[in-house]
């Protein structure tokens, strides 16, 4: 289980994130806040937290419940960037941006190494 902290700024929804995370608490955060009206753009910290529990079939549950929660409308022309500390966790986060684009989630994805670069490409 993880320890979660959300953040709004504006149109952004920060997500920090620090201990083992699951498919559950990601899809438990896309449902309670994708859809609210004014996120647009979602960057999840993963620097000091990991994914290393969560299986394929989990990154799958995870895109077609993103897909699901932002079919309304929420989140229109939006970007979500992903922090990772290490190659591992960098590899998993671009494992699941495949898995997303593959279902059909619309919305664009990078993987970074550091907050400062996913905010610079938020901005854009």
């Amino acid at each position: 289980m993880a320890a979660i902290i959300v953040k709004n700024e504006g149109s952004i929804l920060n997500v920090y994130v620090s201990g083992i995370l699951t498919a559950e608490e990601v899809i438990s955060v896309v449902k309670k806040y994708y859809t609210n009206e004014i996120i647009k753009d979602v960057i999840w910290d993963i620097s000091i937290g990991s994914l290393g529990s969560i299986t394929e079939d989990g990154y799958k549950e995870i895109a077609r419940a993103t897909k699901d929660t932002i079919s309304s409308g929420s989140r229109k022309s939006g970007k979500t960037a992903f922090v990772g500390h290490d190659n591992i966790e960098c590899g998993l986060l671009k494992m699941y941006t495949a898995i997303a684009i593959e279902t059909g989630v619309p919305t664009k994805y990078h993987v970074f190494r550091t907050i400062g670069k996913a905010r610079d490409w938020i901005s854009k």
